[in-house]
């Protein structure tokens, strides 16, 4: 193989795995990244974080649209829905967000500060949700997500008919 055939396969083996690095968000480097659960209205984390999970509702007010987000630890930036819930925490996002789009059941991401702690209710029980402001938002593809650590392998001949 001539240096230039070289230098060139090398440069689109570097594109293709800058392409593969890429993420949806920019990441805030959380000097104290914290979990849902663990905020509290007299301990609100300083840095922006860095959150994701499900939508469990949505409340669409006149300037800003409120999603309640059941958490999910992230792996990359995506929500591993496999892994066990982090608690619950509400998405404020000004503006309005389409309801066909940003349904219970989606997943998301979303990164910002943790403004304060509001107190609400999940069925009967009282809860308090952390309330991070949205400067970033990004919605995952609609489908399950692979399980989290599952690696598959296949060998085999498709037909279709």
């Amino acid at each position: 193989m001539s240096g230039v055939a070289r230098a060139l396969l090398a440069a689109l083996l570097a594109l293709v795995l800058a392409g593969c690095a890429a993420t949806p968000l920019e990441v805030p480097r959380p000097a104290e990244p914290v979990e849902p659960r663990a905020v509290t209205a007299e301990r609100l984390p300083q840095t922006d974080q860095m959150w994701g999970g499900v939508i469990a509702e949505v409340d669409h007010g006149p300037e800003t649209t409120v999603l309640e987000v059941l958490a999910y630890p992230l792996r990359g930036q995506e929500p591993r829905t496999g892994a066990a819930s982090q608690g619950r925490f509400r998405v404020v996002v000004e503006g309005f967000l389409d309801p066909v789009d940003y349904r219970p059941g989606r997943r998301m991401t979303a990164t910002g500060p943790v403004t304060a702690v509001e107190t609400g209710r999940i069925g009967e029980a009282e809860y308090r949700f952390p309330v991070l402001e949205a400067r970033q938002l990004h919605l995952w593809p609609a489908g399950t997500p692979a399980a989290p650590g599952r690696v598959n392998f296949g060998i085999g001949i498709g037909i279709g008919l």
